[in-house]
């Protein structure tokens, strides 16, 4: 027996709870939330976590403002899956209709997000730490150490690994001998355990190569335009330089993977990438290569998160909100007469700031 009509309400709250249980980095990572309504390409200024300099006590002492410093952070990373749904679909269990609809949605939306705080860490990285041709324990070592020497806190500190970069390490006797894993503090099926003072998880959104032949070309630049899927290469590092399928790319702050085989002609031509581009880009940037695998090593306090609420559309009259934790989802229905099919449209808005890369550690 069906049950009543679904409301946006009811599958803004599930929304919610699936989107909740599939992040990971969004979870390690300086959070700013409020509940203000927002625009995309609204900046909002948003609170450094405060420091303070340990002073010597000589019979006195030397109050100290809290000095949290702010940073600008545009809110323009906005994702929306929006499905066409029937009427018999919108009389299901809300269980059932998670299943089919509202989990899948959730599941890709929470990809994005990790995927983005990742590349904007890598991205925005102020150290490195490399990975050996043939693993040893000291690669992982060297990420705490880089850490170490920006005077980041050993508490909350953080180590997302890639699949590739994972396997190279957990058959060595010393890292399963490192690892150990918390209590309730796990998070999820992702979490590892500590090793060499860093919380480590595994993530399948970290940035990697997928070409089984990474192409030739080492440098370029590019330029795009809103919404298309491709780019307009030029100052290749060879002028007969190749880039392959496969290959990826990060260009202002998001991961492209290339769809198509490009060779270069005098150093340029059309990039074909995989997903549509969400700024038009007019003055040619640099591209970041990613030719292997990259896993990131961070402080919670070198990257934020920064989630604010959509506003309701003034033109729709079935639409819901469900915010928690910091985090805020927008259902909205729809119904297009000229197709006759109803639809819903699952949205977030957010921002990602590195606030000091000196506590992001791309390691590679």
């Amino acid at each position: 027996m069906s049950n009543t009509l679904l409301t946006p309400s009811i599958i803004a709250n599930e929304a919610l709870m699936q989107l909740v249980s599939n992040l990971t980095m969004a979870n390690l990572v300086h959070r700013d939330y409020s509940k203000e309504f927002v625009k995309v390409g609204d900046t909002i200024t948003v609170r450094k976590p405060a420091k303070f300099v340990a002073k010597n006590f000589t019979g006195t002492t030397s109050v100290q403002d809290i000095t949290e410093g702010s940073v600008a952070v545009k809110m323009d990373r906005y994702r929306d899956i929006t499905v066409a749904v029937t009427s018999k679909q919108l009389t299901l269990d809300i269980k059932d209709f998670s299943e089919q609809v509202v989990k899948p949605a959730m599941t890709a939306i929470a990809q994005a997000v990790d995927t983005d705080l990742i590349t904007v860490g890598i991205e925005k990285a102020g150290k490195t730490a490399s990975v050996s041709g043939t693993p040893v324990i000291d690669d992982i070592a060297s990420v705490g150490k880089a850490l170490d020497i920006a005077k980041a806190p050993r508490q909350d500190r953080r180590l997302v690994l890639p699949p590739t970069i994972l396997y190279k390490y957990n058959t060595l006797d010393n890292f399963a001998k490192q690892c150990y894993k918390g209590d309730s503090q796990a998070l999820k099926e992702s979490e590892i355990g500590r090793v060499y003072t860093c919380d480590t998880f595994m993530s399948q959104n970290c940035p990697e190569n997928q070409s089984a032949t990474p192409g030739t070309a080492t440098a370029y630049k590019v330029t795009g335009t809103a919404d298309a899927t491709q780019f307009t290469v030029s100052d290749g590092s060879a002028a007969t330089g190749t880039i392959k399928e496969g290959d990826q790319l990060i260009v202002n702050g998001y991961l492209y993977t290339v769809t198509e085989d490009l060779t270069l002609v005098s150093g340029a031509g059309t990039l074909k990438v995989d997903q549509n581009l969400p700024a038009t880009i007019s003055t040619a940037v640099s591209a970041k290569l990613i030719k292997k695998a990259h896993a990131l090593g961070f402080h919670r306090n070198g990257l934020a998160l920064v989630t604010r609420q959509l506003e309701l559309p003034m033109g729709a009259a079935k639409a819901a909100i469900a915010s928690a934790d910091g985090l805020a989802v927008r259902v909205v229905f729809d119904y297009d007469a000229s197709t006759k099919t109803d639809k819903i449209s699952f949205d977030i808005i957010y921002g990602i700031k590195e606030l000091d890369p000196n506590l992001l550690v791309d390691f590679s």
